[in-house]
């Protein structure tokens, strides 16, 4: 499964906060000043588990924790929150993905993003 990034809205990505919020196009305006847009190449959605990767470009993060909403809002609007830290037992995000290593990628209009 693949996505392109269309757009990187103005407070979407900060060095304090190690988040990355995914949108499709369907993202209202005040969502995309906050996310990713993504264009899925393809609406073959895959559930994506625990030990499958995550690609910005060639930058490769391993899945550690699936939210119990994440697969259902990707398939339904393209959204998924991409955390960049170790899933705590408390407070984790219902529409997360936990990756490491925890470090934000470096992304731009035109990544690719592919889960696989």
């Amino acid at each position: 499964m693949e996505s392109v990034v269309m757009s990187i809205g103005k407070e979407a990505i900060s060095q304090k906060e190690p988040l990355i919020i995914l949108f499709d196009e369907s993202a209202t305006e005040e969502l995309r000043k906050f996310s990713v847009i993504q264009q899925f190449k393809t609406k073959d959605i895959k559930k994506i588990a625990v030990g499958d990767c995550l690609f910005f470009d060639d930058q490769k993060y391993t899945i550690k924790s699936v939210g119990p909403v994440a697969n259902q809002h990707l398939e339904e609007m393209g959204h998924v929150s991409i955390v960049f830290k170790e899933a705590g037992s408390e407070d984790q995000l219902a529409n997360a993905l936990y990756v490491e290593p925890f470090e934000l990628p470096n992304i731009k209009e035109g990544t690719v993003i592919r889960y696989a």
